[in-house]
């Protein structure tokens, strides 16, 4: 048994020895490829992670021989919006964690601010849609205006929330925006900062019909539209305008859950496409609201209605719950999610695109209303400055808004051409004499803010484009 023993031993040694010769050789060579295809991207075969390497190299050689110090997370925070820059989607946004306030406010719906919803555009940011009764509103900010300077500094090549933070201040304080709207020259509106507090969903009855306003899809939306629906069957109304003009859009699961309201359990709101995968639907989980059926609807919409908005409208056009009225919508058939570091910064980005119950896709199209049902003109003029002065002679858009204006004032002009004449003289003069200022015919300074006053308190007393909607729902 003994020598059994030993050449047992003596085979099992040897081996060992060798093996371990083998392994330490195979660690250290793996060592070395590893450093090396960590160091200086020699990952063969792996583009993403040759791409990786030679950012975080950069990162490293910026941060080790810069010739002064640098900030590690303006550095990071450079990275990641050069990335989002790359991908030149206006709803991507890299939001950092002392934002993060702000954007939440946001969400929830209470802020300080001018209220407009905002995206990046060519360089610049353009206005979305302003939020109703707003300052921006008031200051006659309009869909699509495209915003070039805040406080006369240029924003160009500015991230999102750059531009927001600088919009963004103390209740009471002016900001100064430069706004290029289409067909015409920058300008610049004085817009006074308040309180935003945005109660997402407003109701009013007017004779048998009650007007149930959703500004935004924010939390507690479909908590809110489902009291206001309840107090509409309670008035006894027949016919439920939904107005959505000015509704920027929100959250995805409020919207949802909104249209559930009127649509049953395990119907498609919308199918989401994301990258590589066929469309999946997202159906409604519970059961539509009771009594919803006792009661007509209709949708209200215009070009400022996107987003969460579009998806609502196209979901009860679909699904011929309501008729949609107004005009196209935006036009924006894609969504975006979060993703939120540990520090609390958030990256925003596209991941999907979506379609309508039918399946069509609204992206840069909008939906189509089923009765188009346009607002009146004076409502989409152009904002006059009043630091500039016009008269006979003159020729300018302006002068034609001027007399657009005056004319829904009850100043009857002949003509809504771009011309200064004799008759717009006369009707200017009238208007500075009804209104105690010198009769002098020019219009400028006191007489274009009494002008943009009377035009505003109009357009809140009386609603055109909703009138014309009452009266088509009622035929």
């Amino acid at each position: 048994m003994k020598p059994f023993k030993n050449k047992q031993k003596k085979q099992i040694t040897m081996p060992l020895y060798k093996l371990f010769i083998i392994l330490f050789v195979t660690v250290l060579l793996t060592s070395v490829v590893t450093f090396a295809s960590y160091k200086f991207g020699l990952y063969f075969g792996n583009d993403k992670q040759k791409s990786l390497n030679k950012i975080e190299e950069a990162y490293k050689q910026i941060d080790d021989d810069y010739y002064k110090d640098v900030d590690d997370e303006k550095l990071t925070q450079g990275a990641i919006d050069g990335m989002i820059k790359s991908l030149d989607d206006p709803y991507s946004e890299y939001i950092s964690s002392k934002d993060t306030t702000t954007y939440n406010e946001e969400i929830s719906g209470d802020f300080v601010g001018i209220g407009a919803e905002m995206e990046v555009h060519k360089g610049y940011v353009r206005i979305t849609s302003p939020m109703k009764d707003s300052p921006a509103e008031k200051a006659g900010i309009k869909p699509l205006d495209v915003v070039t300077k805040v406080d006369n500094q240029s924003i160009k090549n500015k991230s999102l929330n750059e531009i927001v933070s600088k919009v963004r201040g103390k209740e009471g304080t002016t900001v100064n925006l430069t706004i290029k709207r289409e067909g015409k020259e920058p300008f610049d509106v004085k817009i006074k900062r308040d309180k935003i507090h945005l109660t997402s969903v407003d109701y009013t009855k007017k004779n048998d019909t009650g007007i149930i306003s959703i500004s935004k899809f924010q939390n507690k939306t479909t908590k809110e539209l489902k009291s206001a629906l309840k107090q509409a069957k309670k008035d006894n109304v027949k016919h439920v305008v939904l107005d959505l003009r000015n509704n920027p859009g929100g959250l995805l699961d409020e919207v949802v859950t909104s249209v559930n309201l009127f649509v049953d359990k395990g119907k498609p709101v919308i199918y989401l496409e994301t990258k590589g995968d066929k469309p999946q639907a997202v159906e409604t989980e519970n059961d539509k609201m009771a009594g919803i059926d006792d009661m007509d609807y209709s949708v209200l919409v215009n070009k400022g209605s996107a987003s969460a908005a579009e998806i609502f409208a196209g979901a009860l056009q679909d699904y011929k719950i309501a008729d949609v009225l107004g005009t196209t919508t935006f036009g924006k058939g894609i969504g975006q999610v979060h993703k939120e570091f540990n520090d609390s910064s958030i990256l925003k980005y596209t991941n999907m695109r979506w379609l309508t119950p039918n399946k069509s896709y609204i992206h840069k199209k909008g939906i189509k209303p089923d009765k188009t049902i346009s607002a009146p003109k004076y409502e989409g003029i152009e904002i006059i400055d009043p630091t500039k002065s016009y008269e006979l002679g003159d020729k300018s858009k302006e002068i034609k808004s001027i007399k657009i204006g005056l004319d829904a004032l009850g100043y009857n002009t002949s003509n809504e051409n771009e011309t200064f004449d004799a008759q717009l003289e006369n009707n200017v003069k009238a208007f500075q004499s009804e209104h105690k200022l010198e009769p002098n015919g020019v219009f400028t300074d006191e007489t274009t803010k009494k002008f943009i006053e009377l035009l505003r308190e109009k357009i809140r007393a009386e609603d055109k484009q909703l009138d014309e909607a009452i009266d088509y729902i009622h035929k």
